[in-house]
């Protein structure tokens, strides 16, 4: 690669247009190519998209996009034209690096070779200087940094081929001169050493337009600084009944100096991607674009706390435009000020998700679990990006622990599985001390305020499961010294009686009312399933030592365990505050003991009898007032536990045992399955019935409230492939697969499984079990019967 090149050389914030026009006499069969920048760009050739990125990253990483030219280019003139933005401070999804004298601070580098000539990045590139964009409108708190587009800075047409760039100034190539230069400008440099090349696809997905449109009329009152503001003070002050408009036809908005048109688009569920715009209007007209996932009871949105927002001021003509950054929502308010008709040709969204190929499918006699399969399935895409992130609609963070739900989603429903590996990889981000940011590749990482000990522990699962699935040794064995490191910051809160205590950071567990106070139950459970997946990968990598090392911490943890058991309520409590053990128990310990392989086998059956009785569960949260939290309203200072700690309970600490919520269910679910009571698995699925009544397309965060759009709260449609189909690896890369069927109250099921050897079908009925596998896998039935069979295709009569 040649030498980066900027605009300007400065460290703020701001955008940067560059073009690079050239002839060709015949096009090439195949142009290879590479691009980059320090934060993100978009390459298009001759006014086609053909690149965005890079992905995420932490530290000092940097990677590179490979691509062809040769579908874009044509015989005659041609030209390359990127949009590349710095961020300047640290976002949910990129954060500065620690620059050299010059690199660190907003650059572009590309090669690309044509023929037997090469076209890099150096002073024949032109620059426009994005004074386009205004950049001032970011607040203490956003998540997204607002899109601020003044179209009548930009001339139009600057993406084509036939673009006259004669006005524009040469780029500046910016050196890589630092302590120890080697002499030479082009990469590997510092600060980012060696480029990496993408570890995953482009982003893309469909068009997606909106379903409704209500429009208001409201008072041109106050002008706002910021555009979310704006919006969210026009929908305030509109009055009147809404009027309907038809989505399939351009709207027209009638402006007037005293008074302001919000439309409301309703995209009918979440989605996620470039917004799109394009307009007939007089030049100057302000179009103020502001997302929301919910809708109030008047049908105007509602904010939840995100204040992510675009405004467009009108060229006048050639008004088309797509953001920069996605952008997540279900509702679009936009309010419109200017003098003079305006004609709305496009609202709509290119989604820019990791793309999904057909294949693996799930069905069940039970139409109800069919569809909680595939609304499970359209979450984990939502928040299938550059990495796993939390939710499309507030953050678009990349939590190390969350993740783990939506790479077994992956590995279970997926032909793909380079996301399930890149996210572990990105999550391999240990501070000094050995424990894991709470979110990767971006501000919560570069800021290092908080960290989530049990996420770090979710993280080595997350590894366990790529051990299994993928079964790559290098992969296994570059992640393990990082796994290690988590489990030897955990020993130095280890007391003589083998358990954890006083663990700092926040620990969270789910969102749950479980107490954590002094030693915990279910971080230490947490903590005995990490220390086995440990062990359990050293030993496949013949590394007996740090085997027996975790080993060894684990039959210490699981006699000190027992201080946890309840013999009275026979349940383990959740806590042992001070000397003796706390009352409150929850479904969280007592799956935690069984998953950390730390319950004896003959409490199994009591401890599944607590997990499944819906008789004496409390749906209980800290950040809720009081009572059951699916009927009370949040309280508006239930967050201060955080801070302050938690209330006293308010329920029946004797008798009734806290509910997990979504997110920890995943955890439930493998307790019931290690039990040996996978069949229970069908009905406890139906649980997430209740969420559908609050969004029928993606899953809520919580039982009670949150984003709409959590893949966190996806685990039913894993189990209902691993535990109801029962396909898993046997033995790691799926060397072997195991089917172990458990149909529960169902009469039949069918579905295809992916593995690395191509999908695995099945059908199972009470009489008979078809499989068409492409490895040998071994049939477990749920007489304990379990046979091996061939590769190929078999019909087993049960």
């Amino acid at each position: 690669m040649d030498s980066a090149i900027s605009a300007t050389p400065t460290g703020e914030e701001r955008f940067a247009c560059f073009r690079r026009a050239f002839e060709l006499d015949r096009v090439p069969n195949s142009v290879p190519a590479r691009v980059t920048a320090d934060a993100r760009y978009v390459l298009w050739v001759n006014g086609v998209e053909a690149a965005r990125g890079p992905v995420r990253r932490n530290g000092r990483l940097l990677h590179y996009d490979p691509l062809d030219l040769a579908p874009f280019l044509r015989v005659g003139p041609n030209s390359l034209a990127v949009l590349a933005r710095y961020y300047g401070r640290a976002t949910p999804w990129w954060a500065p690096t620690r620059g050299s004298t010059r690199l660190g601070a907003g650059s572009l580098v590309l090669e690309a070779r044509v023929g037997d000539q090469w076209i890099v990045t150096d002073r024949r590139w032109r620059a426009w200087p994005g004074e386009a964009w205004r950049t001032d409108g970011r607040r203490p708190g956003d998540s997204f940094p607002p899109e601020m587009f003044d179209a009548r800075a930009l001339p139009a047409g600057w993406r084509q081929a036939d673009f006259d760039d004669a006005a524009w100034r040469d780029a500046v190539e910016v050196g890589s001169n630092h302590f120890g230069f080697a002499g030479h400008h082009e990469p590997p440099g510092h600060p980012f050493g060696p480029l990496l090349p993408r570890p995953i696809p482009q982003l893309g997905g469909p068009h997606r337009q909106p379903v409704a449109v209500r429009c208001y009329d409201a008072p041109s009152g106050a002008r706002q600084a910021a555009p979310f503001e704006q919006v969210a003070a026009d929908l305030a002050a509109a009055s009147g009944e809404a009027v309907e408009a038809d989505v399939t036809a351009s709207l027209p908005i009638p402006c007037a100096a005293d008074r302001v048109r919000v439309a409301v688009f309703d995209f009918g569920e979440v989605v996620c991607g470039g917004v799109e715009l394009a307009v007939e209007a007089p030049p100057g007209t302000q179009l103020d674009l502001a997302f929301f996932e919910f809708a109030g009871p008047s049908g105007k949105p509602a904010s939840s706390g995100e204040r992510s927002a675009i405004r467009y001021v009108a060229r006048g003509s050639a008004d088309r435009f797509e953001s920069f950054d996605a952008f997540g929502f279900r509702h679009l308010a936009m309010s419109v000020r200017g003098e003079g008709p305006v004609s709305v040709e496009l609202v709509g969204v290119r989604e820019r998700l990791y793309p999904r190929e057909p294949g693996p499918t799930f069905h069940c006699s039970d139409p109800r679990l069919d569809r909680i399969w595939a609304v499970g399935r359209r979450t984990v895409d939502l928040n299938s990006h550059d990495a796993y992130i939390d939710c499309p609609t507030r953050e678009q963070r990349a939590w190390t622990g969350d993740a783990v739900v939506h790479q077994m989603v992956d590995l279970a429903t997926s032909t793909d599985w380079r996301l399930a590996r890149w996210n572990a990889e990105l999550g391999a981000s240990p501070r000094a001390d050995g424990m894991l940011p709470m979110a990767v590749g971006g501000d919560v990482e570069y800021g290092d305020v908080i960290y989530i000990p049990d996420w770090a522990l979710h993280w080595v699962r997350s590894v366990h499961n790529l051990y299994r699935y993928v079964g790559d040794p290098d992969l296994v064995a570059g992640l393990l010294p990082v796994a290690e490191q988590v489990l030897r910051w955990f020993t130095r809160f280890l007391g003589p009686d083998g358990l954890l205590r006083d663990v700092t950071g926040w620990v969270l567990i789910d969102w749950s009312s479980v107490n954590v106070e002094g030693r915990s139950s279910v971080l230490n459970g947490l903590f005995a399933r990490a220390l086995v997946d440990f062990a359990e990968m050293s030993e496949w990598l013949n590394d007996g030592h740090r085997a027996a090392w975790a080993r060894g911490l684990h039959a210490a943890l699981r006699d000190g365990f027992e201080r946890f058991w309840d013999a009275v309520r026979a349940a383990y409590v959740d806590s042992i505050p001070a000397d003796e053990p706390g009352r409150p128990f929850s479904q969280h310990a007592q799956a935690a003991a069984i998953v950390g392989g730390v319950a004896p086998a003959g409490r199994h059956a009591r401890l599944v009898e607590l997990l499944t009785d819906r008789m004496r569960v409390v749906h209980a949260a800290w950040s809720r007032a009081s009572g059951d939290a699916r009927s009370t309203p949040p309280s508006a200072s239930g967050m201060a536990f955080l801070f302050d700690g938690p209330p006293p309970p308010w329920w029946d600490v004797e008798t009734q045992i806290v509910a997990a919520q979504p997110f920890f269910r995943y955890v439930v679910h493998d307790a019931l399955a290690l039990a040996g009571r996978a069949d229970l698995i069908p009905d406890a699925c139906l649980d997430w019935e209740a969420l559908l009544d609050r969004c029928a397309t993606s899953w809520a965060e919580t039982w009670y409230g949150g984003t709409v759009c959590h893949g966190w709260s996806a685990t039913p449609t894993r189990d209902l492939t691993t535990r109801i189909l029962g396909v898993t690896p046997d033995l790691p890369g799926f060397g072997r697969a195991r089917v172990a069927p458990r149909l529960g109250p169902l009469t039949w099921a069918r579905g295809v499984v992916p593995t690395p050897a191509g999908p695995l079908q099945i059908a199972v009925t009470r009489s008979r079990v078809e499989i068409e596998s492409p490895v040998p896998f071994v049939l477990d039935l749920d007489s304990g019967e379990a046979q091996s069979y061939s590769s190929g295709r078999h019909v087993i009569t049960l």
